[in-house]
């Protein structure tokens, strides 16, 4: 009995390892995938600012880390989704930033407040931002991934707006002051490169003003009289924001 006993217990097949490893706490695994994908992130963009982009391979990028080009490809699908994703942090934090301001505040002064602090903060790297313009406007690969990107920021930043004017289902407000805010925050990037100002709020402030302008430009023909009454109501209230 015990001889028959002690057998089956020698017959019993071990576990399979995954089974008699206990399984680490969420935490500790989430953030050895932070820990992976922040090095891969950091080896990439030293490697894209020292070769170029186009020299740089995902091998190289995964050799960098000190991780296995396999590993790589469970991390990113491209050398693209590297740069997309840590040039993303830009409109995360115009995200973040849009998200803190006041409901009482007017959606385009909301939008300006939320700029000024969002561009301030991805210019202090300053050589990595000059770098992502320039390959921006270079590579159609990259900028066809940042559009992806940016479309989805977008649509997140319109439900923000829905949600902040309390618009009804068919409103299109949202859209437009999503649309208008990712305008803004390329254009606020492209002319800061162009003219590498300091001053940020004045270079926000001057693409508002411009903003403003071609819309008072729509000859009062084009519009119906509720719209006429609209951008007159838009007009006097830039004049004392930027009286206060």
């Amino acid at each position: 009995m015990n001889q028959r006993a002690s057998g089956a217990r020698r017959e019993r097949k071990p576990k399979p390892f995954a089974l008699a490893v206990p399984r680490l706490p969420k935490s500790l695994r989430q953030r050895k995938f932070e820990v992976v994908r922040e090095a891969l992130s950091a080896a990439a963009e030293e490697l894209f600012l020292s070769r170029g982009f186009e020299r740089t391979t995902a091998e190289q990028i995964a050799h960098a880390a000190g991780v296995s080009r396999r590993t790589f490809f469970r991390y990113y699908e491209s050398k693209e989704d590297v740069l997309v994703e840590r040039a993303d942090r830009w409109g995360e934090r115009l995200y973040t930033e849009l998200a803190a301001r006041p409901r009482e505040e007017p959606p385009l002064l909301a939008i300006r407040n939320a700029l000024v602090p969002a561009v301030e903060m991805a210019i202090e790297d300053l050589d990595f931002i000059r770098w992502v313009i320039r390959v921006l406007r270079e590579n159609r690969v990259v900028r066809r991934a940042m559009m992806e990107r940016r479309n989805r920021l977008e649509e997140r930043i319109a439900a923000l707006m829905a949600e902040r004017i309390a618009a009804r289902p068919d409103d299109k407000k949202p859209m437009l002051l999503a649309f208008v805010t990712r305008a803004l925050h390329d254009t606020a990037f492209n002319a800061w490169y162009d003219d590498e100002t300091d001053n940020i709020p004045r270079l926000v402030d001057g693409l508002i003003a411009q903003l403003h302008a071609v819309v008072a430009e729509v000859p009062a023909k084009a519009v119906g009289p509720s719209t006429r009454r609209r951008v007159a109501h838009l007009g006097s209230h830039r004049k004392r924001t930027l009286r206060s």
